[in-house]
């Protein structure tokens, strides 16, 4: 079943292991860290560390929601794809503007304040 708040340019915005991370959960689904490292690492390469680390991220951006759940030896992360559409598009916008910024610097503010007074 496709997400309907991924789309492919949302997509096109992660990284390939993002990417990745993100086909491999079911819009319903909820999902540990481990779950997501068994299911990409059966075709890929890839550490454990940086599933977990990369999951950490798409959470920070919005892309994934996530519950604590207490479990042996401490806490552990069960994620989930967002759903709440408002969240997921700020999200997509304060991470694209802020990646022009860092990388477009003052070119990129100026652009914003013109772009903004020729709409008014």
């Amino acid at each position: 079943m496709k997400h309907p708040l991924l789309t492919s340019e949302a997509i096109k915005a992660l990284s390939p292991l993002e990417a990745d991370i993100v086909r491999a959960m079911q819009p319903a689904g909820k999902y540990s860290a481990a779950e997501i490292y068994t299911n990409i690492s059966s075709r890929q390469k890839v550490a454990h560390s940086s599933i977990s680390v990369l999951l950490d991220r798409l959470y920070k951006r919005g892309v994934v929601s996530r519950e604590t759940k207490t479990a042996r030896g401490g806490i552990r992360f069960i994620y989930s794809l967002e759903t709440n559409k408002e969240r997921y598009e700020k999200s997509v916008v304060d991470n694209t503007v802020n990646l022009l910024i860092k990388r477009f610097g003052a070119k990129a503010i100026a652009y914003f304040n013109e772009s903004l007074k020729t709409k008014r």
